[in-house]
């Protein structure tokens, strides 16, 4: 009878799997800002499951949220950034906003000061990350 061999779990992998899953929520979470929201009434979200990154679209801008993992001796710090895209469906090299968050979710840093302690993983703190971005990308 041969034996199963266990594969080992990549250190990196689940140092970085805690901060895709927040991510991942923040992504579910930006779907539904809209609902019940005045000011962000008929927002898409579209989500690459190739990458880590989401599309959101209100009313004729479209932004994209690319996440940004750390490097293996960087602190457990995961970036997003966010950027344009213009009609032709290029992305803008410079980013309109940014944040970084840590493990527990929360925002440490951000280009928008009033998302700083916000949790991405919270449907008031995607909320409040949503509105800002798009505000600024109108």
């Amino acid at each position: 009878m041969k034996r199963a061999v266990k594969k080992k779990a990549d250190a990196g992998d689940s140092r970085t799997s805690v901060l895709r899953s927040a991510f991942r929520s923040f992504a579910r979470l930006a779907e539904q800002a809209g609902e019940g929201r005045p000011l962000l009434r008929g927002l898409r979200v579209a989500q690459d499951p190739a990458a880590d990154r989401i599309v959101i679209v209100h009313g004729g801008s479209r932004v994209e949220f690319l996440l940004v993992l750390p490097g293996a001796a960087d602190p457990l710090v995961a970036g997003v950034e966010c950027r344009r895209i213009d009609g032709t469906g290029a992305t803008e090299k410079a980013p309109l906003a940014s944040f970084r968050f840590d493990e527990t979710a929360t925002v440490l840093q951000s280009t928008v000061p009033e998302l700083v302690n916000e949790k991405v993983d919270e449907a008031n703190g995607a909320w409040s990350i949503v509105a800002a971005v798009i505000w600024s990308a109108l």
